[in-house]
């Protein structure tokens, strides 16, 4: 019965709702009848006051016209309250009623039980038959009568039960019709918004199992603002990830076999021909060469595939420790220094102090230093410049390296940290590089929870800026 949420949803709040309509049709009966009960015994009590002027005033002009308005008046009152009044002296007798129905009544003697009390001058109020006088039950009211401060007799106004019961029934006949017609909006209600909160959860259910079987493309609509739609904003979020993830793996796997199908096809051909004597024997050593260097790009390749997925999954600790930034870069400068000048690069650098110490890890920086400098030589034109600096505030230092040339466009800024990323411009000009330098830097930079940026200007310059931790 239970098998989805929108039975559930649809079943648990229509119960509520049913269960709540039941108690306070109960709570509702339950004191509509005392109401009803309490509002018929003021009406009988102040119809009894009335018939106790009434009856005054015929004891002080006693004649035939009197007491038949008397009679008249006492009918009145009867079927107005919808009751059997019974006017009785003080012994008991009966002297007047207010049904015809009754009138065999009259000059009877009631039992003492049934006036003692309210001749003593009290009023009363019982449920029962009265006495056996009546077969069906009724509601007693009764008041002692008084005449100049003497009690004279009593009068007894009964109401039969049914009666009273009937308004009840009414009533609640009438809140069963409206608590009927509010159920069926309500269900009709809570179906719209079963639905409305099912339906989604049966559309994400269904992209998701669509994503699993490898359609990363699909998307669920998102048609509300509220946690649905939240939801489902969160799962087009976790899906576009899941779809950049699947890129980046076949991208992954297409840019590793094409760097590994290059050096391995050039080593593979060269040795054959060595070996099958295609190449002359005094070309030997020109050829074996050409093997050691892709033999040596095809290891760099290697460590730094292992290097970046070490660091990836932290398992590389850092050694921190405290050195001088600026020196770092000299070295790291001089060591380009034959580079530099195949270019004629004009290589300048800034320190804003004589010393700029830092607090890293000395390895993982000069590998970032060493990279980015790789880069900015490399990218650089001829006759062109490299600006370096290191700037501090209270807490960091900014290390900027700048260099003038091809620059990277605006676009592909966000792309240069993926791995084997490489613009159309600089694959063909880097036959060394393996693609995985800028990676590797972004990586080092975030496990000292620092930060690197870039900016750059296509045809003019590109300039990477990160900062380390002041000593």
């Amino acid at each position: 019965m239970f098998k989805n949420i929108f039975s559930k949803l649809l079943t648990v709040n229509f119960v509520v709702i049913l269960i709540t309509f039941i108690i306070l049709g109960i709570f509702l009966f339950s004191l509509l009848g005392d109401y009803v009960t309490s509002e018929k015994e003021e009406v009988l009590r102040y119809s009894g006051k009335k018939i106790n002027e009434m009856t005054s005033m015929l004891i002080e002009n006693h004649n035939p016209i009197v007491e038949r308005l008397y009679r008249m008046n006492l009918e009145s009152y009867g079927a107005n309250t919808q009751s059997f009044i019974i006017v009785v002296d003080k012994e008991g007798k009966i002297l007047a009623f207010s049904d015809s129905r009754y009138r065999m009544y009259e000059g009877k003697q009631l039992s003492k039980e049934q006036y003692e009390e309210t001749l003593k001058g009290n009023e009363i109020k019982k449920i029962g038959n009265f006495g056996g006088m009546f077969d069906e039950t009724v509601l007693t009211v009764g008041l002692p009568l008084y005449y100049k401060g003497q009690i004279v007799g009593a009068v007894f106004l009964n109401s039969p039960i049914p009666d009273i019961n009937r308004v009840n029934f009414d009533i609640f006949k009438l809140f069963m019709i409206s608590a009927s017609a509010s159920i069926v909006a309500a269900f009709i209600l809570i179906y719209f918004l079963s639905k409305s909160i099912s339906d989604p959860i049966k559309a994400i259910n269904k992209a998701a199992k669509t994503i699993a079987n490898g359609h990363f493309d699909h998307r669920v609509t998102v048609r509300s603002k509220d946690e649905i739609g939240e939801l489902s904003n969160t799962f087009n979020n976790m899906a576009d990830s899941l779809q950049n993830l699947e890129n980046m793996r076949r991208n992954f796997i297409s840019n590793v076999s094409h760097e590994l199908r290059t050096p391995m096809t050039t080593i593979s051909g060269f040795v054959e021909g060595i070996i099958d004597e295609t190449i002359p024997a005094e070309k030997h050593s020109q050829y074996l060469k050409i093997v050691l260097d892709e033999t040596k790009r095809l290891s760099r390749l290697v460590n730094d595939l292992l290097d970046l997925a070490k660091m990836e999954a932290g398992e590389v600790n850092l050694d921190l420790r405290e050195f001088d930034i600026n020196e770092m870069i000299r070295i790291a400068i001089i060591k380009f220094e034959n580079r530099i000048m195949e270019k004629n690069i004009h290589v300048s650098a800034y320190f804003g102090e004589e010393q700029n110490y830092v607090k890293a890890d000395m390895d993982g920086i000069q590998r970032v230093i060493t990279n980015l400098l790789d880069n900015a030589v490399k990218f650089c034109n001829v006759n062109g410049n490299i600006e370096i600096s290191v700037t501090a505030d209270n807490r960091k230092v900014y290390v900027s390296i700048l260099n003038t040339g091809i620059g990277i466009a605006q676009e592909e800024l966000k792309y240069i940290w993926d791995r084997f990323y490489k613009s159309d411009k600089s694959r063909s000009k880097d036959k060394t590089g393996t693609g995985l330098g800028l990676s590797i830097v972004k990586n080092i930079i975030n496990q000292h929870n620092q930060g690197i940026w870039v900016d750059s200007k296509e045809g003019e310059y590109t300039r990477f800026t990160f900062s380390l931790e002041k000593v």
